[in-house]
């Protein structure tokens, strides 16, 4: 099986596995760590302008860390308040349809909802400086409404409402993506899984085709035959659950296979491999292709020592070339005729890339793209 090493597919993986606790578990440590270093951010740039505090945000007394404990806790709740709230106006404004209208209207509710969540910080504040530290000097000054502290509190609120807001879009927007793919990937694991189905019975079929014209000929050839037989479809039952396997596997299972041929049409087939050792041993294909595109050629092709069927399989480029000459069988012998369009589409499904099937006067050619373990690591089957 190609292992999973991408980050995406390990979330992937999380779903498939149902780990959705984790998932969301993860995020909201993360949302609350983000949150608070924000409101620690604010709370310094708040006591930088408070000329309270003479020494500076990191003033060391007992006022400076409670107003820091205080607006750190307030900060928090404030946020979780106006996540509240941002709900409630949401469905307040579920039926506004024009996208510009519902952001004003959002915008003024919690302009509203961020003056009075400030003016009440601005009011504990005032109210914990009088009465326990005594400061009244510092206040008398300034109104109820301290308008400097409350207006840029409000500010600061709608500004990170809007970040807020817009980074929330972006994790829902991921999310939907993430399902989407998850979706993708479902769909197209039941259709490879399909496809793969359709090749044991059909592999069965046509070699069981070959040997009732054996059984009365030669029965100690028949024999031979089923154990070759019994070989070749335990590879087809056992490399099918894997999407991919080295070309080297394919060939040494095709060399069993065609050895079911060869008894059958002795010298009216032929089949030779020019493919190189090093490209052999770092390539991958879909698991049985080449046993259909050399099916597909003894179906459809006369095999007599006369005018032989010549199978050769080469390569061009990036591609494997299964080429064969041109005999063709006036009646074809019975055929689901699954071959070529179950290699296309598995090729499609697993890699995108298209299958090219040539015909020429003298010649029918199937050119399959060579694939590597790396480009499809991603991809469970």
């Amino acid at each position: 099986m190609i292992p999973l090493n991408n980050q995406w597919e390990k979330v992937i993986l999380c779903f498939q596995n149902n780990d959705y606790s984790i998932i969301i578990q993860m995020r909201m440590i993360k949302k609350i760590w983000l949150r608070f270093w924000v409101v620690f951010l604010i709370h310094l740039m708040i006591k930088s302008f408070d000329l309270s505090f003479p020494g500076g945000p990191f003033e060391l007394n007992f006022r400076s860390l409670l107003f820091s404990l205080f607006f750190m806790t307030y900060g928090m709740f404030i946020w979780q308040t106006a996540d509240y709230f941002n709900g409630f106006f949401q469905k307040l404004t579920q039926h506004v349809i024009r996208i510009r209208v519902k952001i004003a209207v959002l915008t003024f509710l919690h302009a509203i909802l961020g003056f009075i969540l400030s003016l009440s910080l601005n009011h504990f504040y005032r109210i914990g400086d009088i009465y326990l530290f005594e400061d009244v000097g510092h206040w008398e000054h300034n109104s109820f409404f301290n308008p400097e502290l409350t207006i840029a509190l409000t500010s600061i609120y709608l500004i990170i409402l809007g970040f807020d807001g817009y980074f929330e879009m972006q994790q829902s927007f991921q999310n939907e993506v993430l399902k989407a793919r998850e979706l993708e990937k479902e769909s197209i694991l039941a259709q490879y899984k399909a496809l793969k189905a359709q090749i044991e019975p059909h592999f069965l079929f046509n070699s069981l085709s070959v040997l009732s014209s054996l059984v009365y000929d030669d029965a100690d050839l028949a024999s031979g035959f089923i154990v070759k037989m019994s070989k070749t479809l335990r590879y087809i039952i056992e490399k099918n659950e894997f999407h991919l396997v080295k070309l080297s596997e394919e060939l040494e299972f095709l060399d069993a296979y065609f050895f079911l041929i060869k008894t059958r049409f002795e010298e009216g087939v032929f089949l030779e491999n020019r493919l190189q050792k090093p490209f052999v041993e770092n390539t991958y294909i879909p698991p049985v292709t080449l046993q259909l595109l050399v099916e597909n050629a003894v179906i459809h092709n006369k095999s007599n020592p006369e005018n032989p069927l010549k199978i050769t399989i080469d390569r061009e480029e990036k591609f494997i070339v299964v080429k064969n000459n041109l005999n063709l069988r006036v009646k074809n012998e019975p055929s689901t005729q699954m071959g070529l369009k179950n290699i296309s589409k598995r090729y499609e499904l697993v890699s995108g890339q298209k299958v090219i099937i040539l015909k020429t006067d003298s010649e029918f050619i199937v050119k399959i793209p060579s694939l590597n373990y790396s480009d499809y690591e991603r991809f469970i089957v």
